[in-house]
């Protein structure tokens, strides 16, 4: 992998931080006893019980032992500016996709599939958009989901009690994504590698992976985001995904080409002009 990205020292989530973002977790942090529930919680349950799901089933990662995986990691971690690197695990399964556990010792688990699928710039993406979760404090109401999930499942009438909150939470959730593909795109500073991701992710075959027609997939992005012009679709758009924990990745690609369109993209950028050179 060539280390010719910009080293973004100093970079703070409010700089890329997508507003609704801000906006929905600003609500979420002024519900009273929140914060102490959902520390409690990832602390002394939902955190253990990963960390040992994924050290007693899945592969560590370091760079003893899958050095060059552990780089993406490293290096991600260091264009982003974040100075604790947490542990990194794969998991079998053959899509593209990663997601991060845990708030005070977060765990990042990459799909084996993403690894073989994608090339060194989509994988930066995707490992920059697992670390901006990280950056952005989000995962104690990452966690918090989780939790509110088992609870409606497990407690007769918890679907009553928690599903006002389970809601929120989703949107919020949702939202989140939004600024971790931003973190993401500062993280692998290439468009493309981040078109071609999102592609892959929404299905693209293997065999077609070098057919990629990024404008098709631009202007289908394009058309979607037009869709919230229109009441209906917009109405039909809220109410597919309210209780998904992530939007939908063409709706993920339109919110972040957008901001790219904005210039709030190169507006970053340029207040970074050091680089690491070998």
């Amino acid at each position: 992998m060539e280390r010719n990205k910009k080293i973004l020292t100093g970079l703070e989530k409010s700089q890329y931080e997508n507003p609704f973002d801000k906006k929905a977790l600003y609500a979420l942090e002024r519900t009273s006893g929140l914060n102490w529930l959902g520390n409690f919680i990832t602390k002394h349950a939902i955190e253990k019980i990963y960390t040992v799901q994924y050290t007693g089933s899945n592969l560590k990662v370091t760079c003893e032992n899958y050095p060059k995986i552990y780089e993406y990691l490293q290096y991600a971690c260091q264009i982003l500016d974040i100075q604790n690197i947490p542990d990194l695990y794969i998991q079998w399964g053959y899509d593209i996709n990663a997601f991060t556990v845990g708030s005070e010792n977060p765990i990042i688990v990459l799909n084996s599939g993403l690894i073989d699928l994608c090339d060194d710039d989509e994988i930066m993406f995707i490992m920059g958009h697992e670390l901006s979760h990280i950056k952005s404090n989000h995962m104690m109401y990452h966690m918090m989901a989780q939790v509110i999930n088992i609870c409606i499942d497990s407690i007769p009438g918890g679907n009553i009690v928690a599903a006002p909150l389970q809601y929120a939470l989703y949107y919020w959730s949702r939202m989140s994504e939004f600024t971790a593909d931003r973190g993401g795109l500062l993280c692998c500073q290439n468009k493309d590698a981040v078109i071609r991701a999102f592609m892959k992710m929404a299905g693209a075959p293997i065999k077609e992976y070098n057919n990629l027609h990024y404008e098709t997939f631009i202007q289908q992005a394009t058309d979607f985001r037009r869709l919230d012009y229109d009441a209906m679709s917009k109405f039909v758009k809220f109410v597919s995904i309210m209780d998904a924990s992530h939007p939908w990745t063409v709706m993920r690609a339109a919110e972040l080409l957008a901001w790219i369109d904005s210039g709030e993209y190169e507006k970053v950028m340029r207040k970074y002009s050091n680089k690491l050179k070998y």
